[in-house]
């Protein structure tokens, strides 16, 4: 009997333990940046400078140190047509401002890796929804954050995709790009964000995509109410002339 014991107390403690690992964190972020054929390589160069140089803010690495956990887990994808979605920047746990200066470099150094297609927010809502899987992070919240500079047309309706992403406890904020849609921010309303304390951010086109960037990753980290967002100001404040990226086109 006390053999019959040790051996299930054997086998109960060689068994893997779920989640034993993970890192806990205030938020799991994933960042979807819009690489469809509406974005040409200057406009992304500007989504990649906007949001390396949020990542180098003061105001945002304060934030990250500040939760509860004081660490954040981060990947970024890009994304086009319904069969193009990539992991540009793989996981990644921020702990403090050396982490993420290390991020920003990293996100600088990022290659376009889709360089046409559709615009298919459904399915890399869905890609973003499946690249939590085993990040080896427990998060707080899990948010996704996508930009884009127009609406769904491509690939599985974005109602279904968006009741699959929330049906698992993850919530959608938005970034709007109205660069040739005027009432993008209205569509992002309507169909894509949702989720608890979802929100759209709005950038007027993609000179102003930093700034928006830095309003939304501080009013995530921070949780500040979206009234309150408007009026949240990076600490940085070059003009987007002085910062456009050299060689990258």
């Amino acid at each position: 009997m006390l053999r019959l014991i040790c051996l299930v107390l054997a086998l109960i403690c060689s068994l893997p333990r779920i989640g034993a690992a993970d890192i806990p964190v205030d938020i799991e972020l994933v960042l979807a940046i819009d690489c469809s054929s509406s974005v040409d390589d200057e406009e992304f160069a500007l989504q990649v400078a906007g949001m390396a140089n949020a990542f180098r803010d003061p105001m945002i690495q304060e934030a990250i140190q500040n939760g509860v956990e004081g660490a954040i887990g981060v990947s970024i994808i890009q994304w086009s047509s319904e069969r193009f979605q990539n992991v540009a920047v793989h996981w990644r746990l921020l702990t403090g401002p050396a982490d993420a200066h290390n991020l920003a470099n990293e996100i600088d150094a990022m290659p376009r890796t889709i360089g046409t297609g559709a615009t298919s927010i459904a399915n890399a809502l869905l890609f973003a929804a499946n690249s939590f899987n085993g990040n080896g992070m427990e998060g707080f919240r899990r948010v996704i954050d996508m930009s884009a500079d127009g609406e769904n047309n491509q690939g599985l309706d974005i109602h279904i995709a968006r009741a699959q992403v929330l049906a698992r406890g993850i919530t959608i904020n938005g970034l709007a790009i109205r660069n040739e849609f005027p009432n993008l921010d209205i569509y992002f309303e309507d169909r894509v964000i949702g989720g608890d304390r979802a929100f759209t951010e709005v950038a007027k086109d993609y000179e102003d995509y930093r700034n928006a960037i830095f309003r939304k990753l501080f009013r995530e980290l921070r949780d500040v109410p979206v009234a309150d967002g408007s009026g949240i100001d990076p600490s940085w404040a070059p003009s987007w002339k002085e910062a456009r990226l050299i060689g990258r086109r």
